[in-house]
């Protein structure tokens, strides 16, 4: 502690030098927070050691730092040699300059008043200089200035000039801090630092520590935030076709803006749009479908995918060859989402031989008219077999798909026919009759083994 000792020096008299005052000053303790020191003073009057004093009345006072803190008057007695009496003390808080440091003057009066041998008077001063406060840094301000659902961004301004910088996550470990903009160890500049890898939808609570040039730290208020949740789109599928697949999404948080885009598996993506369809799809093929969603409150993005394959077009699995006038019937399959239609043409699917018909489910019996049979006889010829082309239509959004198959045909049994010579050619001879205006071939029935048979 610094302190200040100042002898009054003698003023004449008889016993000149017997006694004299004396003024000490010194520094009791200094508080950074307040700026202040705290100052102990006291004044003596001490006798010498030739001499002693009594009954001597004097007025007195005391000046630290331009300022009179005690003042008096009294007597005074010592009856031994080289010995002091207190004549007032006490303590007094000195502020200092902005910078920490402080000069003060210390000054003291001993005005005598009577004794029989006239001292004089005595008037100690002079200068102390105490101890200089460090200085600490000051925000001017410390916020939240951006979150995302894995990171915070903190702003603040010091005061100061600083050496170091640190913030700490939750009470934890003081780290260096990481810039985004600003420069973190001048005074009055705004420095950005983020905070990273946290955690989505948590609670944290952040404080910023700054380092004056003296080493001294100071530590900023506690900021609480949450981080936003991550933006987590679920895709599911709507409908699917042979041509086409419709999805729908959701989000676990408010969104401004949805979008989707498809890709071949193992390919590319597509261009983004706003509809949840995709149209004009290849049949039987794997797709994979992205959405993406911007959230409205961390303006973060959100994927999801789905994994689709659209549906294959109807497939015959049965389709046995089989006997003129017996009934026939197709086993397919049957994709959603789409209208199937049945036919059958010659082999070379250059003409009908039975027109389309709308089917359902998974099979379908061919039951023949009268016309189709007659389709079926002008085709053999003087052959008793024809191959025949069974055609599957898939109707789906406008567009058509085809599946055939070559099945063979066979007249057996009673199901004979002759044959005309015409101009070198041979040709099935008929037999027709007129019904109410109308010509129809003329055929009989026979039972074979329980099933009708339509016969010549």
């Amino acid at each position: 502690m610094a302190e200040f000792v100042q002898y009054g020096g003698t003023n004449g008299g008889t016993y000149a030098g017997k006694f004299t005052g004396k003024l000490i000053v010194w520094e009791i303790s200094y508080d950074i927070n307040s700026n202040t020191s705290n100052v102990g003073y006291r004044l003596e009057l001490i006798s010498g050691n030739s001499g002693r004093f009594s009954d001597l009345s004097a007025n007195y006072a005391v000046s630290i730092d331009g300022s009179v803190v005690r003042s008096g008057s009294g007597r005074y007695s010592s009856q031994s040699y080289n010995t002091a009496q207190t004549i007032c003390e006490g303590t007094v808080t000195v502020y200092h300059n902005a910078d920490g440091s402080k000069n003060i003057g210390c000054w003291a009066s001993l005005d005598f008043q009577s004794h029989t041998y006239s001292p004089g008077d005595f008037s100690p001063s002079g200068y102390m200089d105490l101890t200089t406060i460090p200085r600490y840094a000051g925000f001017n301000s410390h916020r939240i200035n951006a979150k995302t659902s894995t990171s915070v961004d903190i702003a603040y301004n010091s005061n100061k000039n600083l050496v170091a910088a640190e913030s700490s996550l939750n009470g934890g470990a003081w780290t260096p801090l990481t810039i985004v903009s600003g420069t973190w160890n001048q005074a009055n500049n705004t420095v950005i630092y983020r905070l990273s890898n946290l955690t989505p939808n948590m609670q944290y609570r952040i404080q910023t520590r700054i380092a004056h040039v003296n080493g001294l730290w100071t530590s900023s208020d506690t900021l609480t935030v949450t981080t936003y949740a991550k933006t987590t789109p679920t895709l599911q599928l709507t409908s699917k076709s042979v041509n086409s697949i419709e999805v729908n999404s959701s989000c676990n948080v408010a969104v401004s803006s949805t979008k989707y885009r498809i890709k071949k598996s193992n390919s590319e993506y597509g261009p983004y749009q706003d509809s949840n369809l995709f149209s004009n799809l290849e049949y039987n093929t794997s797709y994979v479908i992205e959405v993406q969603m911007l959230a409205t409150d961390s303006k973060e993005y959100g994927y999801a995918t789905l994994d689709v394959k659209t549906e294959d077009i109807a497939r015959l699995t049965s389709y046995p060859n089989f006997n003129l006038g017996d009934i026939e019937k197709i086993v397919y399959t049957n994709p959603q989402n789409a209208e199937l239609y049945a036919s059958i043409y010659n082999e070379n699917n250059t003409s009908s031989i039975c027109a389309y018909r709308k089917i359902s489910a998974t099979s379908y019996t061919f039951n023949f008219t009268d016309t189709e049979l007659d389709n079926f006889y002008k085709l053999y010829g003087n052959n008793n077999t024809i191959k025949v082309r069974l055609i599957i239509n898939t109707r789906c959004n406008g567009l058509n798909y085809y599946d055939y198959k070559i099945v063979t045909v066979t007249l057996t049994g009673n199901q004979k026919t002759g044959y005309n010579n015409i101009n070198g050619s041979w040709k099935r001879s008929k037999r027709w009759i007129n019904i109410n205006g109308v010509w129809k071939r003329r055929v009989r029935w026979i039972n074979d083994n329980g099933i009708w048979k339509r016969c010549i």
